[in-house]
Parts: C-alpha cells; sequence; structure tokens
C-alpha cells in the first residue's frame, strides 16, 4: 500500500487486514470497492469529531485511491482463452492520509 501524508501532524491509525482497511469503527473491503475504473473513497470526521464515516464530512482523515480492475488471459483444458480479473494488488492502493485537528483523540 502507498501511505502519502498531505500535511504534518497526528494522523488517524488504521490497519489492514487481507484487503479490509480498518479506520476507526470503519471497514472497507478494498477487494469488494475495485471496479473497472479507478475508485476513491473519502473518510472523513462527523460534525462531532468523534466518528470516522465515509463520504464527505466535517474534517477530512484519508483519501483511499483503489486502481481499476486488471485481467489476464487465461486458457483452460480444452485451449480455449478467457478473460479472468485479477486480484486486487495491494501495492497499487493509495491511502492519503490528513492531520487530525489539535485535540482529537482517535
Amino acid at each position: 500500500m502507498i501511505i502519502t501524508h498531505l500535511n504534518s501532524g497526528r494522523k488517524v491509525e488504521f490497519t489492514l487486514e487481507g484487503t479490509t482497511l480498518n479506520i476507526g469503527s470503519l471497514s472497507i473491503d478494498l477487494q469488494e470497492r475495485q471496479g473497472d475504473v479507478q475508485r476513491v473513497i473519502d473518510v472523513c470526521l462527523d460534525t462531532t469529531y468523534t466518528t470516522v464515516q465515509e463520504g464527505v464530512g466535517a474534517w477530512y482523515v484519508a483519501t483511499i485511491i483503489i486502481p481499476p480492475r486488471e485481467y489476464q488471459l487465461v486458457k483452460n483444458d480444452n485451449g480455449e482463452t478467457s478473460i479472468v480479473p485479477m486480484s486486487l494488488n495491494m501495492s497499487k492502493v493509495e491511502i492519503r492520509l490528513w492531520a487530525l485537528p489539535e485535540g482529537v483523540e482517535m
């Protein structure tokens, strides 16, 4: 995973379990969200600065960029070729982190 710090300061903690990204109480299955075009997921604090939520909120915490799905050609036993989607390459996923507001504990 590519981690980009957009500014200085303390960032939200996150963990990665396979293709599932956990930020606060929010869990996002990145493999499930991958499509044929790049996907961008915004993660923000709510208006009370206590809960992390997906979508636009009061304070940006992170932006997750999931690359488009890749495909490979596979020949079966009969010599026929088919197009098969590949698993998400986590080294191509980017998370961009913003500093948390002062005084906010996460």
